[in-house]
This record gives C-alpha cells, structure tokens and sequence, in this order.
C-alpha cells in the first residue's frame, strides 16, 4: 500500500509481509544509465542499446511566413530523441484569415516535415481537433491514428 508522500519526490511503500521501503523520485543522472537501461528491458524485452537516457535530445523551431516584413503564418515543430524512435510533433500551425487560401499553411507544414525529417524523426504527429484541419494534415499525408494516448491537464478535477 503506498503510505501519502513524507517529502516531494518520496513515498513510503508497505510491502504485503509488513516490511516499509522507502522510494524517492529524482532526476537522473550519467551514473543511472546502466540502471535506465535494465528497467526498460520491461518495456523494450528486444534491447534498448541504442537508448540515450538520461540525455534526450529536444529541439524546436519556429517557421514563419511573412507577406513583406508582416508574420501572417506561424509553425511550430518540436523533436525528441533519446536513442530510441525519435518522434516529431507539430505542436502549432496557423495562418490569419485573410491570409488563407494560397498555400501558406502547406509551405509552412511542409518546412516543418524537412526540417523533422533532416533532424531525424522517425515518425510526426500532430493533434486536429476539427475535421477540416483533419483534412488539410491527411492531404499532406498524415493518417489517423488511434491508440493509448491520454492526455493531462493542470488543475483539472480527478
């Protein structure tokens, strides 16, 4: 049974003979690296050699699409790599109204796509709460998907 937190970043456990361990949570360092990789032989039973942890490579960038010296399109891409399928996201895409229309939003989407590409992204996803941006993401060539995502929101009731 897990016993409330004594500190942030500790719990105490009572084991089921009675016995009390405690956890603490911490961030990792060089020195936990073979560590990291035995604990995720419970998820990757195949290998994790090429894992990284705890160095994780992230990086975003910004594109930007003007008409003269005025922004009227914004992408944002980010990448995470730590040694294992590096993922891209599209995290932001958009085009003011009047702007619309003449292919800015593609040229910006398609910026993002090199740029991920060249980084080393394995994979792209982006999120489309509407199905005509559903639609202008799977012109481009992105599919649906479905799987075990859940989402976390601060201060949300649980």
């Amino acid at each position: 049974a897990l016993v409330p937190r004594e500190a942030p970043g500790r719990c105490v456990v009572t084991e089921p003979a009675g016995e009390r361990a405690t956890f603490m949570v911490r961030p990792a360092t060089t020195d936990d690296r073979a560590d990291i990789q035995r604990v995720l032989l419970e998820l990757y039973p195949d290998g994790v050699d090429g894992v990284t942890l705890p160095h994780i490579r992230q990086e975003a960038q910004t594109f930007v699409a003007t008409n003269g010296d005025q922004v009227v399109g914004v992408a944002v891409a980010t990448l995470v790599d730590y040694g294992r399928e590096a993922y891209g996201s599209i995290e932001e895409l958009v085009v003011e109204s009047r702007s619309r229309g003449h292919g800015i939003g593609r040229e910006l989407l398609d910026q993002c796509l090199q740029w991920l590409q060249a980084s080393g992204a394995e994979v792209v996803f982006v999120s489309a709460l509407d199905d005509d941006v559903a639609a202008f993401y799977q012109s481009a060539g992105f599919a649906r998907c479905t799987g075990p995502w859940l989402s976390w929101v601060p201060n949300r009731p649980t």
